[in-house]
């Protein structure tokens, strides 16, 4: 790490909330790097205050403020390095986003606030960073194009790979989905939740966790102990 937005980046990765970073003017530090760190390398942030070099990008505005010959208000100049630095982090962070990017957080801003309800602000949370963004833009996606079967069957294979979503032929409105995970409390609040979110609220669903139905000339399916009768 050289630049504080990879550091806070870092923070991100360690589970350290950004607003508890703290960035401190480094008294002897290298001009060469902007993060002081004792090992150059690090990838890793174990620690919620980060010394900086206060000249390597900001000089033209730092270089009054923190002159070696200047003394006293310590406090009052380290509280708004922090606060400036907060700040200029932040800015450094959302440079180069997208429409699309500035969408997705809107979006999940929302339904973290309970706007869809408290329970999908719940489920949200449990989503892993990875699948999150994936249904993040797939949820923007169906704002664009409506609730359907096929954007039903295209977020059930990004949150769970080995699931299977197949349409009755008999009702066209009843859905048959193989999940290929154990049923916890966990995954049904999940299931429920994408339920609500892509499919009309006409629509029944039939969920089948571990093993799949048996389908007549379908070896795969018909192994004893290993399927379900629907």
């Amino acid at each position: 790490m050289n630049y504080a937005w990879e550091a806070a980046l870092a923070a991100d990765k360690s589970g350290i909330p950004r607003e508890e970073i703290r960035y401190i003017p480094v008294q002897k530090g290298s001009p060469y790097t902007e993060i002081t760190f004792e090992t150059i390398n690090s990838s890793i942030l174990e620690q919620n205050h980060i010394e900086i070099n206060p000249l390597y990008r900001f000089s033209g505005l730092f270089s009054d403020i923190f002159d070696i010959n200047l003394v006293g208000y310590e406090t009052a100049r380290k509280l708004f390095f922090d606060i400036t630095m907060q700040y200029l982090v932040h800015l450094d962070l959302r440079q180069g986003l997208s429409r699309q990017e500035y969408a997705l957080r809107f979006l999940l801003k929302d339904l973290l606030e309970g706007v869809c309800g408290s329970q999908a602000a719940g489920v949200i949370q449990q989503f892993e960073a990875g699948k999150l963004r994936r249904l993040l833009r797939l949820i923007l996606k169906l704002y664009q194009c409506g609730s359907s079967i096929y954007l039903f069957k295209e977020v059930m294979r990004c949150m769970y790979p080995d699931s299977l979503v197949y349409a009755s032929n008999e009702d066209v409105r009843r859905v048959l989905a193989y999940i290929g995970v154990k049923e916890t409390t966990m995954e049904k609040e999940r299931l429920e939740f994408l339920q609500d979110m892509f499919l009309p609220i006409n629509y029944k669903v039939h969920l089948f966790w571990e093993h799949h139905f048996g389908i007549i000339d379908v070896d795969e399916t018909m192994e004893l102990d290993e399927m379900v009768l629907f």
